[in-house]
Formats: C-alpha cells, sequence, structure tokens
C-alpha cells in the first residue's frame, strides 16, 4: 500500500510553530486520560492518588547534607548583565538550602522508588537522605479542576497547565487536596511512627527548591549548579527543554505538560511553557545575599512562552504582586506545581534526634577528650551555684556553639575543596605526562629522520648540499626544542608530584570522619558519562587509595606512576 499519503501531513508538522504542535498533539492524545498527569511515565516516579482517577506524579531530589540541621550552601539568581542598573532587583545571592523530609519517611513503596533514583550509579550510594519532593509537571486543568469543582470529560484543555487562577488559589488548591489525601488515601503521605499529628505537607515549593530542582538538582555538578545559567544541555539547544518565545515564531498558548525534554532531574517545563508561583514572598538582592524587606509580591519562576529565553532561565526570579487594583493577580501563562516537605519537629523521635544533632554541633573532634571547650562548660552548667551563673554559662555556650558550627562549616568547605584540589592535580599530572610523552614519541621520529637525512646528504651533489644541510639543521633545531620542552615537561611533573604527595600528607592531619564525608560529597559530584567524568572518577580512586597509604604510614605506595 502506498503511503504518499503520509507527506501532506509531516510537511503540516514541520510548518507548524511548536505551540501549534503541541496543540495538535494535545488534540490527538485527547482521549488518553494519563496525558493529563503522566505522558512520560518512568521508574523514578513516586504517585500520589487524585480525585476522578487522576495521579499526582513527583520526584525525589536529594541534598547533599548530613543530618536534618545541615543544610547546603548554594548561589542562586541570575547573573547580572554588563551595564545592568537593576542589580538590586534581581541578581545571584547565597543562600542556604535543606530539607526536613528524610527517605526514611517515605511510605515503603515511594521508599524503594526514591531509594533507586537517588542511587549514585558508581559508587552504589544514596547522593543525600535529606529530600524534598517536587512535582514532575505543572499542575494541569484536569488536575486542577478534579480537586476544586469535581470530575469533568477529558478534553483537549485537559493536559494544559492550570493558568489564570491566583497564588490564592494555588494555596486553596494545596489545602483542598491535602483534605483529600488525609481523608481517602493517609497511607500515601509520610508519616512518623511515634506521633499521629503530623504527616508529609503538600504545598508550593519555595524558590530556592524550585530553582535547585529546575536546575538538575543532585544529578548536576555543584559547578554547575552555581556557574551555569541553565544545566548541561548534551549538545541539544534550549528549545528542546522549554517553550518559550525567540525570533521564529511567538507562541499564542501553553504547550500540553511533557511535550518536550526533561532537565536532568526528569522534571518537565521548568524553562518557558508557564511560569510559576513559588511559596516565598519577594526580596530584592543587596550585595550577594537577598535584601531583608518582604514584599507584597511572591516570586515566580521560569518564564512563559510569551518569555524570550534570558527570562525563562531558571535563575530568573520575578515578582507579582499579591492584588493588583482588579484583585489577586492572576494571568494566562502562569501556573503552578506542587512540592512535598514536612514539619521540621515531626515526632517525639526526630526531637530527639535533632537534640543529638545540635548538642553534638560546634564540638571539635581534632580536640582530645576533656580539652573541649564546650565539655568545660557543659561541666560549669552542670555545677553552677546559681540561676544566674548557670544562665551566663548556657548563654556564653550557646555563642561558642554558634561559632564553632560556622568555623566546623568552613573547614568542611576547605576540606572538600582540598579533595577537589587533589584530584585535579593528579589530573594535571596525567596530563603533562601525556604531553611528555608526545614529545619524546615526536623526538624519536625527527631523530630517524636526522639519522636518515644526513646519510642521504652524503650521496647529493656538491650543489644540493648547502641547501639540505639547511633543512637538516632546522630538524635538529626542533629537536633540541623538543628536548627543552621534554626538560620542562620532566621539571613540571616532579614539581606537581612533590606537591600533590605533601598535600596527600596533609589529608591525614584532618579529622577522619570530616574528610570521608567529604570525599564522598566530592564523589557524587562526579557526574556524568563523559570522558572527563570518567577520568577524574579513576584519579579519585587513585587520590583515596593514596591517603589511605599516608594514612597507614605507607607512603612509599604513593608511586608516579599510578598517575602516569
Amino acid at each position: 500500500m502506498s503511503k504518499l499519503w503520509i507527506w501532506p501531513i509531516i510537511i503540516l508538522a514541520l510548518a507548524l510553530t511548536p505551540s501549534a504542535t503541541a496543540q495538535l498533539m494535545t488534540k490527538a492524545g485527547a482521549n488518553k486520560p494519563e496525558f493529563a498527569y503522566n505522558p512520560k511515565p518512568d521508574a523514578a516516579d513516586i504517585i500520589l492518588p487524585m480525585p476522578c482517577d487522576l495521579k499526582m506524579v513527583f520526584k525525589a531530589v536529594s541534598l547533599p547534607v548530613n543530618g536534618h540541621l545541615d543544610d547546603m550552601k548554594t548561589r542562586l539568581g541570575a547573573e547580572l548583565e554588563e551595564n545592568n542598573p537593576n542589580g538590586f532587583f534581581d541578581r545571584k545571592y547565597t543562600t542556604y538550602l535543606g530539607s526536613a523530609l528524610s527517605l526514611n519517611d517515605l511510605p515503603p513503596d515511594q521508599k524503594e522508588i526514591a531509594a533507586k533514583s537517588l542511587m549514585n550509579p558508581t559508587s552504589q550510594k544514596v547522593y543525600g537522605d535529606q529530600i524534598f519532593l517536587i512535582g514532575k509537571y505543572e499542575v494541569t486543568n484536569a488536575q486542577f479542576d478534579a480537586v476544586m469543582k469535581g470530575c469533568a470529560p477529558n478534553s483537549a484543555q485537559s493536559a494544559l497547565p492550570k493558568t489564570n487562577i491566583s497564588w490564592y488559589d494555588a494555596l486553596s488548591f494545596t489545602e483542598k487536596y491535602m483534605t483529600f489525601l488525609l481523608t481517602k488515601h493517609p497511607k500515601s503521605l509520610p508519616t512518623f511512627p511515634d506521633d499521629d499529628r503530623f504527616v508529609g505537607l503538600i504545598r508550593l515549593p519555595t524558590d530556592a527548591e524550585w530553582e535547585y530542582a529546575a536546575r538538575g538538582g543532585h544529578f548536576v555538578a555543584s559547578e554547575d549548579l552555581e556557574n551555569e545559567a541553565l544545566f548541561p544541555l548534551n549538545g541539544r539547544e534550549p528549545s528542546a527543554y522549554g517553550l518559550f518565545y525567540n525570533n521564529v515564531s511567538q507562541n499564542s498558548s501553553p504547550s500540553r505538560i511533557g511535550s518536550l525534554a526533561p532537565n536532568p532531574l526528569g522534571i518537565y517545563d521548568t524553562m518557558g511553557n508557564v511560569s510559576e508561583m513559588t511559596l516565598d514572598l519577594f526580596k530584592m538582592t543587596k550585595g550577594s545575599r537577598l535584601h531583608g524587606a518582604a514584599t507584597g509580591g511572591f516570586i515566580k519562576k521560569g518564564g512563559s512562552y510569551h518569555s524570550e529565553l534570558a527570562d525563562a532561565l531558571p535563575g530568573r526570579r520575578q515578582e507579582v504582586a499579591l492584588f493588583n487594583r482588579q484583585g489577586p493577580s492572576k494571568a494566562e501563562d502562569m501556573g503552578f506545581r506542587l512540592a512535598l516537605s514536612s514539619v521540621a519537629v515531626s515526632s517525639a523521635s526526630r526531637v530527639k534526634q535533632l537534640a543529638e544533632e545540635w548538642r553534638e554541633m560546634g564540638k571539635t573532634p581534632m580536640l582530645e577528650a576533656g580539652s573541649n571547650p564546650l565539655e568545660k562548660l557543659d561541666n560549669l552548667i552542670r555545677k553552677a551555684d546559681s540561676p544566674e551563673e548557670k544562665a551566663t554559662f548556657e548563654s556564653l555556650r550557646a555563642d561558642f556553639q554558634d561559632f564553632n558550627i560556622a568555623v566546623q562549616k568552613e573547614k568542611a568547605a576547605s576540606i572538600r575543596g582540598h579533595c577537589k584540589g587533589l584530584i585535579h592535580t593528579a589530573y594535571s599530572i596525567r596530563n603533562t605526562g601525556r604531553r611528555r610523552q608526545m614529545a619524546e614519541h615526536n623526538l624519536k621520529a625527527i631523530s630517524r629522520r636526522i639519522e636518515d637525512f644526513s646519510g642521504k646528504i652524503r650521496s647529493l651533489p656538491a650543489n644540493e648540499r648547502p641547501t639540505a644541510n639547511k633543512v637538516l639543521n632546522d630538524m635538529k633545531n626542533n629537536a633540541a626544542l623538543l628536548e627543552e620542552d621534554m626538560a620542562v615537561f620532566d621539571l613540571a611533573i616532579a614539581n606537581q608530584f612533590g606537591y600533590y604527595k605533601i598535600s596527600i600528607k596533609d589529608s591525614t592531619e584532618f579529622d577522619r570522619t570530616t574528610l570521608e564525608d567529604q570525599l564522598e560529597f566530592v564523589f557524587n559530584d562526579i557526574k556524568g558519562d563523559d570522558i572527563y567524568s570518567q577520568e577524574m572518577r579513576k584519579f579519585y580512586g587513585i587520590v583515596v587509595d593514596h591517603i589511605k597509604f599516608s594514612i597507614n604510614g605507607d607512603d612509599r605506595n604513593i608511586k608516579l606512576q599510578d598517575l602516569l
């Protein structure tokens, strides 16, 4: 049977704008209910029930922290453009990101899915067990109506993001959806074994949560999170991941959820399509931090199909007034997605765990037992002669603890940088060794040519020998330059390896637990299947072995040949 009939359809599809193509796909999939909640299912989906036989799909996002009281220092926001007079309004700033929810808080089936999705495939360890869940897609018309209004027939509009609602409407949705889950499906929410009051909470994501997830979360190296405007694109154009305005066409409507490619975390439409509300009120930037004044507007993220690329990047923060003269702010190109987290103090066991973590924070493990200032202050508090004296010692202890916590965090960051520096030094030694090998190879090749050419010159006529001798001298000069290069490379390798060995030895002076934690962090940060990441993982293994040799006093096993 002839298939010539299909060519007009292909030509029509090629001629359509991305928005028009997405609308055509929406209509084609209107008879599939799953298009309205999970058009691109995968094994890492954490699925919660909804009314009307719909689902809400989440992805687990891991944070590289140790314990509930730890948090991750990072830089979010957008780079300040050159000569931009609005640096006070929206630019990069330093903040901290943490989570009150842990992997163990999830119901068993969700925990199993999340643990697999958070597993570093190389180390076979979880990136971090402090997590939050974020919506895989923007909330759709079908999902919003199922919670707020009731069941309705599936249509071409069902799979489009819900828009033209206010920040208060989005909060109302989270309230009603939580009520539905608590009433109909309480076992689908995280619970805490020794407390019957609290459960995991559906809410809007914070600005920091949204941006961390939009940039790729734990699947993206920390350097890329802080330095790249987007996530690694793997050779694709930004338009493969988001529907935004460009010079070719202006989109007139959003696309259905999941129409384009997901980011490294596996979530869709964080760039363009519709801008998304967050839980946070907007703050200006001051220097490299957020200003102290919270405004009367909330933060929206991600841009929309009306936005140019610069405004659709995940770091861009835009202020939307909670109310304008017409009432609560709404827009045809603004929607939202959900997050799932927890309260900080969720159970008696969590309180005990937090208290133990807090008590241990600020202690200096490098000091011998009994010489720690905090331990001495604890003794003074116990032996205080009066309430006033006890209060003074407790206040002093709090000041000491806060100071020590800050010092420990900086120390951990320093050790992490030290570990990364060792790996990069090892990588540099390998590269210098390869350049030396190349110089040696070229020297051998040119030496053979000099020998062959010298023999041929003797058989040349006398009138041709001057020109030939000039060529021979040029070859000898090149050989001499290569010998000089090899000497430079040998000196560089010797100096680099000397520095490397000293740095390996310095590693043995660090607190062992902190060193192991930071090495684990560095390993989890070497992501990707590209050649560079594979090379760095090889050097990571060599560095770890060399540190172990040095700790055991066996420095003779730290061999240059391991790195060449």
